[in-house]
């Protein structure tokens, strides 16, 4: 496959997924529209598929527009891929924003034609039983080991066979799986990608850590059934967190081999295709599996909080809950308690480790 239809096949792919979630995501929610709560018996009202079908509309046409844009970046650019997915994604990503905001707005005027109301969280009891932690985290903590054995095993491989590493060692391909950009062979260079694996595997290793410390907030109404759903709903969130970073970090190694020891002047790009659907797979599993457990819709999480304590339908700000974190208000997984500062801490260090980690690949390069 030659350069460009490579990269257009990558970009189609990747922008297929990007408008899924933003797109999509919003409209599989049956119990909130556009971040507000919908009563049950209120959710066949044509008025809620209007709106629905309104946002759709609208991000349909701000993700033509980033096709337009990218286009256009591309034949301008002399087919530069960084501007020309900028100029793709970004602008979908504002299309959706402003979609988000209007229909939302929309959605505010039937709340408050309807007079829809949801129990405070205050009123919610938690779980403090005796071995919480132990009960709800799935994988344990110390199954992150493996991670640290294949980024050994790859890094003593390399080491291994340094000698037979092309000096300048190519470290950027083009969608076609060419190498366009090259460094001198060095410990920074060679092992980038192992800095990189480090940084994730804390950063996923913090993740689990940071959901196995959750408080549960249970209904006082079913508090067996609901601290059930919640065990379900994180169990097998943890266990998908740890194969997609498992996944994550043998891809890494993979590549790094490909472009060292193992180089052959390529990276094939079916090897792009091959990782992205075994990534996908658990994703998929995580689905189907709390679509058959009846986890998607009457869930904790997607009833948990009035929709005062959700800024813009998205956030969660709630200065009266103790905890940093809690269940995001539709999909699966958590959010932060932005009125927290441990929060923002957590956050800060989310994007500072994996900089981190390049950094000092790229100090040792020197």
């Amino acid at each position: 496959m030659n350069p460009i239809s490579a990269f257009i096949s990558i970009t189609v792919v990747l922008d297929i997924i990007w408008l899924l979630s933003l797109i999509g995501l919003p409209l599989w929610m049956n119990s909130t529209l556009l971040g507000v709560y919908i009563p049950q018996e209120d959710r066949q009202l044509p008025q809620i598929s209007s709106i629905r079908r309104r946002f759709l509309e609208l991000g349909l046409a701000g993700a033509v527009i980033g096709i337009l844009l990218a286009f256009i970046a591309y034949s301008l650019s002399n087919g530069s891929e960084g501007w020309t997915l900028a100029l793709l994604l970004v602008p979908q990503a504002i299309g959706v924003s402003i979609a988000w905001n209007l229909t939302r707005r929309q959605a505010l005027a039937l709340k408050k034609e309807r007079g829809w109301k949801l129990t405070d969280s205050s009123k919610r009891t938690a779980y403090i039983g005796e071995g919480r932690r132990h009960s709800v985290s799935g994988i344990r903590p110390w199954a992150y080991l493996l991670h640290l054995i294949v980024i050994a095993v790859s890094w003593l491989i390399v080491a291994r066979n340094w000698n037979h590493i092309p000096n300048p060692l190519p470290v950027h391909f083009d969608a076609a799986g060419l190498p366009d950009r090259y460094q001198v062979k060095s410990l920074g260079s060679v092992y980038m990608l192992n800095f990189v694996q480090l940084g994730m595997t804390l950063l996923f290793f913090l993740i689990h850590l940071s959901l196995a410390h959750m408080p549960r907030r249970l209904d006082p109404k079913d508090p067996e059934g609901s601290l059930r759903k919640q065990k379900l709903i994180l169990t097998s969130n943890t266990y998908v967190l740890y194969f997609v970073s498992l996944i994550v970090t043998l891809m890494f190694s993979f590549m790094q081999a490909r472009s060292t020891y193992a180089f052959d002047g390529t990276l094939p790009l079916r090897y792009f295709f091959t990782f992205l659907g075994v990534l996908l797979v658990p994703i998929v599993l995580l689905l189907i599996y709390v679509k058959r457990k009846g986890l998607t819709e009457e869930n904790m999480h997607q009833r948990f909080g009035d929709d005062q304590h959700w800024r813009g339908g998205l956030f969660y700000y709630n200065p009266q809950d103790p905890s940093f974190m809690t269940e995001k208000r539709f999909g699966l997984g958590w959010t932060f308690n932005f009125a927290r500062p441990v929060s923002w801490f957590i956050m800060t260090a989310i994007v500072l480790v994996p900089v981190a980690a390049v950094s000092a690949a790229i100090l040792l390069a020197g």
